[in-house]
C-alpha cells in the first residue's frame, strides 16, 4: 500500500515538474521583448565607444576568410572560386556554433544576480545569449553574401533552403544551450572540458578541408553533427548533393534532443538558483 502511494506521489511530482519546465521554456520564449532588449544591450555594452561596433568582428572575420582562403586553396591545390565560398560559409557558421556552445557554459552563472533577485523563466537567459549571437552572426553573414555573390550564382531555392537550415541550427542551439547551461552550473569543471572539445571538433569537422579527402572513411564525417549543422546551411548555396540529408538530420536531432533536454530540465530546474 505504501509503495503504491509512493509511486503515485512520485508520478504526480514528476508530472508537476515537467509542467513547470514546459511553462518555464514557453514563458522564456514568449518574453521576446525582454531577451531581445537584453541581448541588444549586451552588444551595445561590449562595443561601447566603438565607432564600428560589432562590425569589428566582421572585419576580422573577413580578413581571416580572405587570408585562409588564399593560403589553403594553394596548399590543397584547389580552385579558389570553389574553395573560398566553401571556407567562408563554414568558418562563419562554425564561429556561431562555437560561440553559442562556449557561452552556454556561463549562461546562468553570469546572470546569477538577476536570477536570484528577479523571478524570470530560466529560458529567458538562454534566449538572451542566443539572440546576442544571432545578431553577431547577422553581421558576419555579410561576408557570406559578398563571397557567394562574387564567386557563385546562387539560386533563390538554394538561398531559401539555406535559411531553413539556419532555422534548424538555431532550434538545436536552444536545447543545447539549456542543457549545457544547467550542467555547467552544477559542475564547474565542465566549461573548460567543453572548450577543449569545441577546439578538437573544429579540426574534425570539414571546414578547412573537403569530406571527400577521407575517401572510404567518409562515414566518420556523416556521424559528425557539426558537419550536418554546417552543411545544412552551406550545401544549398554551393550546390552539394547531400545537403538534404543534413537538413533532415538537423531537424531529427531537434525532435530527439529537445524532449530529452526538457525532461532533464524538469528534474533539475528548481536547483539551478541554489547552485549559483
Amino acid at each position: 500500500m505504501l509503495d503504491a502511494q509512493a509511486r503515485v506521489y512520485n508520478g504526480l511530482a514528476e508530472s508537476r515538474a515537467v509542467r513547470h519546465a514546459v511553462e518555464d521554456v514557453a514563458g522564456g520564449l514568449a518574453t521576446t521583448h525582454l531577451w531581445a532588449l537584453l541581448g541588444w544591450h549586451d552588444i551595445r555594452q561590449r562595443y561601447r565607444r566603438s565607432v564600428l561596433g560589432p562590425f569589428w568582428l566582421t572585419i576580422s572575420s573577413a580578413i581571416m576568410v580572405g587570408t585562409m582562403g588564399i593560403l589553403y586553396a594553394k596548399l590543397f591545390n584547389q580552385d579558389i572560386a570553389r574553395y573560398m565560398p566553401y571556407l567562408a560559409i563554414g568558418l562563419i557558421v562554425w564561429q556561431f556554433i562555437a560561440t553559442v556552445i562556449n557561452e552556454s557554459c556561463t549562461v546562468f552563472t553570469k546572470s546569477d544576480k538577476m536570477i536570484k533577485q528577479i523571478r524570470l523563466p530560466l529560458m529567458t537567459h538562454v534566449c538572451r545569449m542566443l539572440w546576442r549571437n544571432v545578431l553577431i552572426f547577422a553581421h558576419n553573414a555579410v561576408i557570406i553574401v559578398v563571397v557567394t555573390l562574387f564567386f557563385l550564382n546562387v539560386s533563390l531555392a538554394g538561398a531559401l533552403l539555406s535559411v531553413v537550415g539556419l532555422v534548424g541550427l538555431i532550434l538545436n542551439c536552444i536545447w543545447v544551450g539549456l542543457l549545457i547551461g544547467v550542467l555547467c552550473t552544477r559542475f564547474r569543471d565542465v566549461p573548460p572540458i567543453v572548450a577543449s572539445l569545441v577546439q578538437i571538433a573544429f579540426f574534425l569537422t570539414p571546414i578547412l578541408w573537403y569530406p571527400e579527402l577521407l575517401g572510404n572513411r567518409i562515414a566518420l564525417v556523416k556521424a559528425n553533427p557539426f558537419f550536418h549543422a554546417i552543411e545544412a546551411i552551406r550545401g544549398p548555396i554551393i550546390g552539394t548533393a547531400s545537403y538534404m540529408d543534413s537538413l533532415l538530420f538537423l531537424y531529427a536531432l531537434f525532435l530527439v534532443g529537445a524532449p530529452l533536454t526538457l525532461l532533464f530540465f524538469a528534474r533539475y530546474r528548481p536547483r539551478v538558483p541554489y547552485w549559483l
